[in-house]
């Protein structure tokens, strides 16, 4: 996962991680805040839509979990981020968490 900082139209810092350890609790307030129980076909165009919804209602939530995947980013900087990268970066975590979810409750092999 990648999200650079911008500074105007130039990127002035990137946070890359190639994997995340997602904790439990933080499963939880994904999970909760994007709705997954509305998770239908699973697909990028539905995740962004749920995803949207957590921008809008969870803002404290994406604030933390994007500081928890990119050790040392700011609030400063987050601000800085563009929110088509930073939806990605939700996507893919969106995603994670159901695989995890998934195969960690049997659900799936």
């Amino acid at each position: 996962m990648k999200l650079n900082v911008y500074q105007g139209k130039e990127v002035v810092k990137t946070y890359e991680t190639d994997k995340y350890d997602l904790m439990f609790g933080t499963l939880e307030d994904v999970a909760d805040a994007v709705k997954l129980d509305e998770l239908k076909s699973g697909d990028d165009i539905e995740i962004i839509t749920l995803v949207a919804g957590l921008v809008v209602g969870g803002k404290e939530t994406v604030k933390k979990l994007m500081k928890d995947i990119f050790d040392g980013l700011t609030d400063e900087e987050l601000r800085n981020t563009k929110v088509a990268e930073m939806a990605q970066v939700l996507v893919d975590v969106v995603k994670y968490t159901v695989e995890q979810l998934s195969t960690g409750f049997g659900l799936k092999n």
